[in-house]
């Protein structure tokens, strides 16, 4: 529109003012050239409407907040020079005490009319801005926490001295492991991760293993078992426990080796593995017939606790109706080498004595010995017990 079409519009600018109001602007003013607000016209929201009423009669610049005057001053000045300004957006205050956001953009009606300033109130924008913000901060804030949940789970993860696998809930494949886990089954990782979960476990323990799986994938429940190594390399304890994340829901499998002190360096790995799993009590002892090595059998028959310490202790404070009774049987083994089903006595952790029965045999090393027993709950008569010092018992052999 020419400059002498505007200027036709000069009188009529209230007029103008109301029509740019009606037609989707939220106000608009009508400003003399000393920038001063004469006209004003609503159809904005209440704060807008609110705070307008107090601005007829005012400088425009006056009714902004002070960091956006400098705006204000811009957007006259570059109506009364070109007579168009480009949209700026200012802040006036208002009763609420927030800031209400309106974009403005000006047209000077004529060479020497007034100015008409038309605004958009922003709020609903700033609004979605502000809340677009919020919500990115805290999907900041959220990324940084797991960020350091994540740092914090990978070193336990890699600290902890259990095997520690994370488990795939719908192939049960392994998606990450410790290097717990590669120590324990003699496996590298990269042999171990997208694998089976029970490859490295023997093939007799796998069926439980996988019944533990489904009751944590299905019902949520975790759960517990013994398995057994390959190659008899010895029996674990293994834990499986619901592990739930944003994305999907994984299993945390945990291994360890069952009571590792129990295992010495003489004993090879298959012995080791059998003595465990046996329900008869097994005792290995030196040549002075001190416990070098018991399975948890022997704690059960003794009625002794798990964390009770044998080893290093004489057998015969358990074995034998006597002191004398446990030498004599020592003797008969250096003698004949074994014996099997002597019927004894075995002193049980209260002191109660219970019959048993005995199978053993010694194993020279050298210019060293050692002994293993095989112990069993006496069932009906048994053999009877050494008990002459000079003549052996006939069940000796």
């Amino acid at each position: 529109m020419r400059e002498r079409d505007l200027g036709a519009l000069s009188g009529l600018a209230p007029e103008v003012a109301e029509m740019l109001v009606s037609v989707g602007s939220d106000i608009a003013l009508v400003v003399d050239g000393d920038g001063v607000i004469r006209q004003i016209s609503i159809g904005g929201t209440e704060p807008v409407r609110s705070m307008a009423d107090e601005w007829l009669g005012r400088p425009l610049v006056d009714t902004v907040t002070g960091e956006t005057r400098r705006k204000v001053e811009q957007l006259l000045a570059d109506a009364a020079s070109t007579g168009l300004s480009r949209s700026r957006q200012v802040n006036h205050p208002s009763r609420l005490g927030i800031d209400i956001p309106i974009a403005y953009s000006a047209v000077r009606l004529g060479r020497e009319g007034p100015v008409l300033v038309v605004g958009r109130d922003m709020s609903v924008v700033s609004a979605l801005q502000q809340r677009l913000l919020h919500a990115q901060q805290e999907m900041e804030r959220d990324y940084w926490q797991r960020r350091q949940s994540e740092t914090r789970y990978q070193l336990l993860f890699q600290i902890a001295t259990d095997a520690v696998m994370v488990i795939d809930a719908t192939s049960l494949n392994v998606v990450d492991a410790n290097r717990a886990a590669a120590r324990l089954f003699g496996l590298p990782l990269d042999q171990i991760i997208g694998k089976r979960a029970t490859l490295p476990l023997h093939e007799q323990s796998r069926a439980e293993i996988n019944e533990l799986f489904a009751a944590a994938r299905l019902g949520g429940r975790a759960g517990e078992a013994e398995a057994l190594l390959p190659e008899h390399r010895g029996m674990v304890h293994v834990s499986i426990t619901p592990l739930r994340t944003e994305a999907n829901t994984s299993l945390l499998m945990r291994v360890r080796p069952l009571d590792p002190d129990w295992q010495v360096p003489q004993a090879g790995a298959r012995l080791t593995s059998l003595m465990r799993i046996s329900p008869d009590a097994i005792v290995i002892t030196d040549g002075a017939g001190r416990i070098q090595m018991s399975n948890p059998a022997f704690l059960r028959l003794a009625e002794m606790s798990p964390g009770v310490k044998v080893l290093g202790q004489s057998l015969s404070n358990w074995l034998g109706a006597t002191v004398q009774d446990f030498d004599r049987l020592l003797q008969s083994l250096r003698r004949d080498s074994s014996t099997r089903q002597v019927l004894s006595a075995l002193r049980r952790f209260d002191g109660r004595r219970v019959a048993v029965e005995v199978s053993a045999a010694c194993q020279p090393e050298g210019d060293d010995e050692s002994f293993g027993f095989i112990i069993r709950q006496a069932q009906g008569t048994g053999r009877v017990l050494l008990t002459k010092p000079d003549s052996p018992d006939p069940s000796v052999h």
